[in-house]
């Protein structure tokens, strides 16, 4: 067994940022949670683990997943992204559908984005985190999607 309860993968392929270089006050505070991101290479953003949409916000550039076994997790592509009102975002699912592991949530143009002036990094966050006792992330500077990318410890009571 490894060292780890839970084992979140990429769901995108891109270059990894520290959370705390986030251009995001929110997210690099660490006030929305713990957790990395990723400035995506590609306009794909897939499932990570088998679970439930809890939400997706309006312009699909936002979505919120809780796993099968409790992790609730956001995934945010880009930075004031939201003002792009929707625009080259495109979801696959909506609010309250069951995804596998590997669906594809979202498609973005990542060129059209960049193209407009919007910062690609997206933070990847897992917002109850206060329910277990560690939350790490990878070392690596890439990562292709499917890579272990956050690695979770349960607490373990101890008489």
């Amino acid at each position: 067994m490894n060292a780890y309860d839970y084992i979140i993968p990429a769901p995108m392929t891109g270059k990894v940022v520290a959370l705390k270089d986030v251009d995001d006050i929110a997210f690099a505070s660490g006030s929305i949670g713990s957790g990395i991101a990723i400035e995506p290479t590609e306009g794909k953003v897939y499932s990570p683990f088998d679970g439930i949409i809890e939400s997706i916000f309006y312009t699909n550039h936002i979505v919120g997943l809780s796993s099968d076994n409790g992790i609730e997790l956001i995934i945010h592509i880009g930075i004031d992204t939201i003002k792009l009102d929707g625009n080259y975002f495109h979801a696959n699912f909506f609010e309250g559908a069951k995804v596998h592991r590997g669906d594809l949530l979202l498609d973005f143009d990542v060129e059209a984005i960049k193209a407009d002036g919007f910062s690609l990094v997206s933070p990847v966050v897992v917002v109850n985190g206060i329910n277990y006792s560690e939350i790490y992330t990878t070392d690596k500077d890439f990562v292709e999607y499917n890579d272990d990318l956050i690695f979770i410890k349960e607490y373990k009571l101890t008489i």
